[in-house]
Order: structure tokens, then C-alpha cells, then sequence
């Protein structure tokens, strides 16, 4: 406590005054934490719940680096063999300079003797406002763009570093930074500039970030990712730990629709069912594609769960219970350059009978992207529902090729798509209309547009070799297996 104190006396946090009149002072509070490494930590926290709109704060937004973004430079870093090291800023909101004028009460433990009936006019942010990342975010986009580093417009999260003496790509997730590039004594450079302007633990070589475990073995040039401390202490948080493990996510063949409208879930239910389902996504989005369809399918009942429903949550932890060493691999020896799957059933949903789509990147042999979504229109038939997939994975690859292209590393041949419908390739290739297909939203044809352009190239693979095929439907243990592992996953136990 004392030295979180003292980084705000030694950082001009606030100043003490009066409270003008007509003004109501924020309350604050002491949050405890042990850090992953052991460390206590006590951090001040404002109960930014009560700051007003328009008076306390305006805007809240603030960027991060997104996830497929993070997944494709580590997948680079495989295939160029370069270094990965780990920062944290210490204390980075409380680096936010303020426009606002805000009051905060004076600590708890802390309150300046004689001085009782004073109040903390802010200068600098602190955890809890609701402004205070976006404060951090700007602070931080100054000094890396004063050190000659260009955000990209693909990830606000990412910059740029091409000069002559070198090249460094930085990752930025709040106060979590990584930095990436060829030569280590570059991206010391960068971490020497950096803590002249802020107090920053330098964590060397890269071993966790955002919860996730990141192996390197340099002589056999691999990458491997995984979150199996997360998804051990969610098991024990949800009690199942010790449960019976199964061999798939989701049974095959199960058929789960919305509770009736007489139906309301018990208050209790709804909000462990909730809390589940935001731990599978936290999960599903960072190194789990395997469990992509089931999260996505039962996140659709969570304002009215049913015991089905929540049966269907705790298989899925039973399937991650069973297979919690898998991680993702990136094989820098392979030369993989990017490749994508897409694939789509017909009519799942039997509410309202839209497809799920499904697509998956990949990189240095490792899956970089996957999204498994519903589409938001009925398909008419299986082609149609392919073709409209097409178009939505094109979007991503657009996407992608203008990021790698932002890196410095632009594709000059068309993107490889694997598709298994061969009905779609050709409505895609072939712009004739007919009865059949004259109805389609004339949005689904940016595909063709897209592969005019020559920045796409579909090539035919059957149903059993589209590895896309796990992110659309349940399928049978072999296959769910079979395809899990050439999304890149592999049983790792390593301690």
C-alpha cells in the first residue's frame, strides 16, 4: 500500500483541495491481488461506477491488440527465428494526463492529518475511471510514435518500426507489451527509450502473456501457446476438476433449441451459465479453436438458459478437463505461408434456420485466425450457404493481407482457400445469373470482386480433408480428433 502511494506522490496523481460546491467526490477503494509470479500487490482503485456522463467523462474506448494479430507475429517469429521479448509498465494508467475535472475521497489508511476535509482533484488517472485506459492508450501512442513507430490501421494495438537500424514490431495490450523483431540489441534499444519516459519491469525473453504459456524451443525453431494454468483454475472454479472426461466438445448429433416463452431460468442458473460461457470464450478466443462451434452455439441461450443447456456447458469443461496439455504449434521449419479453410452446413439452427460458417488461417503450419459464426441470413441452398461463407471469409482475408502487407511483408500472389463445395467455387467464379441464385444480396458478391482482383485462389478439397468442417457442427471423436490436429493442436504434458 505504501508504495502504490508512493507512485502517486511521486507522479502528481492529485493534488488535495477543496470540494467546489454543486460537486460530488468519487469514492475509491483497496484491491489485493497476488501476481502470477508470487508478488502481493495492493492497487488504488476509483469507483469509476460513479463518475457522470458529460462531467467525470466522455469518451471510454480505447484499442488493444487483437488476438489473430498477436497469433500471426508469433507465427512469424517461428518462420524468421526472431526474438520475442516481454515488458510490463508498471502503474501505466495512472500515466494519463486528464482533461476532465474530477474529485476523488482521499485514500483509505492515507488520509493527510489536519487535512480531513479535503478531497483528491485529479490530475492523472487512476485504475477504475472509467477514461483512465483511454488516457493510457493516447500517452503511450505519443511516445512510441515519437520513437519513429507507425500504428497500424489494421490493429490499433500494433506499430511498426522499419528504419535503417532495424526492425521491431511492438504488440500493446494495455499495460502488456511485447516486442518482436530480428536483432535483440534493437529491441533493447527500444526497451531503454521506453523506461526513460516510464517505471517498466523488463521480463526478458517472452514465457506468459495475457494468461497465455508461450514455449519456444530455438533449435527446432517452434512456438507453442496454450492457457492451461487459466483453464486449470476455471475448472477448479466451476467444481469440475474432478469430472469425467469426454472425448468431443459437443456430442454428436445433439440438437439444442431456445426454452419456450413460458420458460424463466432461475436467477442462479442464468448466472452461472453466464459466467461459464465467459470463460469458455476467453478460452475459445485465445488458443482453442477446437471448442470454437460449441461456445459459439450455446452463447445463444444466455439470457434464458435451460438444464439442457447448462448440461451442454459442462460437457464442453469435461472435454477441456480431458485435454488440457493441447496447445497450438507454429513450426518455423515448415515455410508455411498463409492458407485458409472456410466451410458452412445447411440450415443448423432450428430456431430460425441459419448456417454456421466456419474458417480457419493458418501460418507456419499453426492456426493464426478461426472464427465459427452464424450467418445472418437463411441459405436456400448448401451453395448458397458456402458462397455466402466465401464472402465472409474474403472480408478476412482482406483483412489479413493488408496487415502483412502494413508489416512489410505484402503477398504478391493470391491467398490459397480451401473449399469443399465445388458448387460455390463456380458460382463465384461464373457471375451468370439465374432463377436459382438471382435472389442473393448483392453484398455476398464481393467474392468474385475479390477474386478478379487476384487476391484470392480457391482450390477443391473434399468434405473429410476441410479442416474448416470443426468449426461448423458436433462431429464424431475420430474426426473431431482428426481435424483438431490439423488446426495445429498437439498434446503437449510439459510441466
Amino acid at each position: 500500500m505504501y508504495d502504490e502511494i508512493k507512485s502517486h506522490m511521486e507522479n502528481g496523481t492529485w493534488e488535495l483541495v477543496d470540494l467546489p460546491e454543486g460537486r460530488k467526490a468519487i469514492k475509491c477503494k483497496w484491491v489485493y491481488t497476488i501476481k502470477a509470479d508470487g508478488r502481493y500487490k495492493a492497487r488504488l482503485v476509483a469507483k469509476g461506477f460513479s463518475q457522470q456522463y458529460g462531467i467525470d467523462y466522455e469518451e471510454t474506448f480505447s484499442p488493444v491488440a487483437r488476438w489473430e494479430s498477436i497469433r500471426f507475429l508469433l507465427a512469424h517469429a517461428a518462420l524468421e527465428n526472431w526474438e520475442i521479448e516481454s515488458l510490463d509498465v508498471k502503474t501505466a494508467f495512472l500515466y494519463g494526463e486528464l482533461d476532465e475535472e474530477i474529485y476523488m475521497e482521499q485514500p483509505e489508511g492515507f488520509v493527510k492529518k489536519g487535512m480531513g476535509a479535503k478531497v483528491c482533484r485529479l490530475r492523472k488517472a487512476i485504475y477504475g475511471l472509467k477514461q483512465a485506459s483511454r488516457t493510457w492508450y493516447y500517452k503511450i501512442d505519443q511516445s512510441l510514435t515519437k520513437l519513429g513507430f507507425v500504428c497500424t490501421k489494421s490493429d490499433a494495438g500494433i506499430y511498426v518500426y522499419h528504419q535503417r537500424q532495424g526492425e521491431v514490431i511492438v504488440i500493446l495490450y494495455v499495460d502488456d507489451i511485447l516486442n518482436i523483431g530480428p536483432e535483440l540489441k534493437e529491441l533493447t534499444r527500444v526497451k531503454e527509450m521506453l523506461s526513460k519516459e516510464y517505471q517498466m519491469r523488463d521480463l526478458g525473453a517472452v514465457s506468459q502473456f495475457l494468461g497465455m504459456r508461450i514455449r519456444r524451443d530455438r533449435e527446432k525453431h517452434t512456438i507453442d501457446i496454450d492457457q492451461e494454468s487459466y483453464l486449470t483454475s476455471s475448472l477448479e472454479r466451476f467444481g469440475m476438476q474432478n469430472s469425467k472426461p469426454v472425448s468431443t466438445p459437443m456430442a454428436h448429433g445433439v440438437q439444442l433449441v431456445k426454452a419456450g416463452p413460458s420458460y424463466d431460468a432461475n436467477p442462479e442458473l442464468r448466472h452461472m451459465y453466464q459466467s461459464m460461457i465467459g470463460t469458455l470464450l476467453y478460452l475459445m478466443l485465445g488458443t482453442r479453436p477446437d471448442i470454437s462451434f460449441a461456445v459459439t452455439k450455446l452463447s445463444q441461450f444466455m439470457s434464458n438458459p435451460t438444464s439442457e443447456h447448462m448440461a451442454a456447458v459442462k460437457h464442453i469443461f469435461r472435454y477441456l478437463n480431458g485435454n488440457r496439455h493441447l496447445v497450438i504449434r507454429y513450426d518455423g521449419l515448415s515455410g508455411s505461408g498463409l492458407i485458409g479453410y472456410v466451410d458452412s452446413d445447411w440450415a443448423e439452427d432450428k430456431d430460425d434456420r441459419h448456417s454456421i460458417m466456419g474458417s480457419a488461417f493458418f501460418m507456419a503450419n499453426g492456426v493464426v485466425s478461426w472464427v465459427s459464426r452464424k450467418q445472418k441470413t437463411v441459405a436456400l441452398s448448401s451453395t448458397e450457404a458456402e458462397y455466402m461463407a466465401l464472402s465472409d471469409t474474403c472480408r478476412q482475408i482482406s483483412w489479413l493481407r493488408q496487415f502483412e502487407s502494413e508489416l512489410g511483408y505484402a503477398q504478391t500472389e493470391p491467398t490459397p482457400l480451401c473449399v469443399d463445395n465445388q458448387g460455390a467455387i463456380f458460382l463465384a467464379s461464373n457471375p451468370a445469373h439465374d432463377r436459382r441464385t438471382k435472389h442473393i444480396d448483392i453484398r455476398y458478391h464481393f467474392v468474385r470482386e475479390f477474386l478478379e482482383g487476384n487476391y484470392v485462389k480457391f482450390y477443391y478439397v473434399p468434405s473429410a480433408d476441410n479442416i474448416a468442417d470443426v468449426l461448423t457442427k458436433p462431429l464424431a471423436k475420430q474426426k473431431h480428433m482428426d481435424l483438431s490436429g490439423r488446426l495445429g493442436l498437439t498434446n503437449d504434458n510439459r510441466s
